[in-house]
């Protein structure tokens, strides 16, 4: 019966834990969601604003033919043109996390649903009534003492399970990261010849698509990152350590090309900025990964020793 017992408790105990788990980021990804749709909101109408800008200065008008005689229309078109394709990048990056969120929220809707949280309050609340009669009856040292070790085999198999899900995510992080600086590194290359030798208008075009593409690599790294600082606060909540992440400029990733865009040495040298921060923050991801594994074998090895101080309770 007292075996009985403990393992019952141990069961109900990481249960409510999962459930508690589960319902805390839910409520953060439904904040989270709300900001990031207040803020897609807020980056449409700034999109609306710069293309009608851009269309109105292509309209018919005496100014602008003014400006064409001058010379100042094609460079007030160019700057038009810029912060229309500035603001469409911001937008277009604020939808994809827009849906990034509502996805994330779904998925953690749909495990709540599980049937094993159903009445996972209630049974809590019946159990501990049935454990305090059965302890009123069968007080003794060993009781105790195994209430202890159980009590601390469910909170490093919590702290352990927590370490695993942050190293998981850790790792999707470094892949994305690695993906966007490979990214990178060929919009680099591109950018050197077009700059420096005269690479004309093949490859511009070839740059410019290796920069568009490395910006989706970076979006997903954003959102992998995202999805570590998650596992990482879960973590911090079991182990009441301190594991961050120091992601530096990576969410102003996307605001580094279109500014000055008709500078080749401009795009060039912040090609050249963004693989240096985005190297800081995979060298970041890399230390919190060690020290996440150094954490683990350490749970590891306390929970080895509480299974033999059970064992050798239980068969004394």
């Amino acid at each position: 019966m007292r075996q009985d017992i403990y393992e019952r408790q141990m069961d109900l105990t990481m249960k409510r834990t999962e459930y508690n788990r589960i319902k805390r980021r839910l409520d953060g990804a439904e904040a989270q969601l709300k900001e990031a749709i207040v803020l897609r909101d807020e980056l449409h109408q700034q999109l609306t604003k710069e293309q009608q800008d851009v269309v109105k200065l292509g309209k018919f008008s005496f100014m602008n033919k003014v400006k064409e005689w001058t010379g100042k229309w094609d460079e007030q078109m160019g700057k038009e043109i810029a912060e229309a394709a500035e603001a469409e990048l911001k937008f277009n990056d604020a939808e994809k996390t827009v849906k990034d969120m509502e996805a994330e929220a779904e998925r953690l809707r749909e495990e709540m649903t599980n049937p094993d949280f159903a009445y996972i309050e209630a049974d809590w609340s019946d159990f501990l009534q049935e454990k305090a009669a059965w302890i009123r009856r069968n007080d003794s040292v060993a009781n105790a003492t195994l209430q202890k070790i159980a009590d601390d085999q469910v909170r490093l198999r919590s702290i352990m399970r927590e370490i695993n899900e942050a190293s998981d995510a850790g790792n999707k992080a470094i892949y994305a990261l690695d993906a966007a600086l490979d990214k990178l590194g060929s919009a680099e290359g591109l950018s050197m010849w077009d700059t420096f030798l005269g690479g004309g208008l093949i490859v511009s075009a070839m740059k410019y698509s290796e920069i568009n593409s490395s910006d989706d690599h970076v979006h997903r790294a954003q959102r992998a990152l995202r999805q570590f600082e998650t596992e990482l606060m879960d973590v911090q909540n079991v182990a009441a350590e301190s594991f961050t992440v120091n992601k530096n400029d990576i969410y102003t990733f996307t605001d580094v090309f279109f500014d000055n865009i008709f500078s080749d040495w401009m795009v060039h040298s912040r090609i050249t900025d963004a693989k240096s921060k985005l190297n800081v923050v995979l060298q970041d991801v890399r230390r919190v990964q060690d020290q996440l594994t150094r954490k683990h074998a350490e749970m590891a090895h306390a929970l080895e020793r509480l299974d033999v101080q059970e064992k050798e309770i239980i068969e004394a």
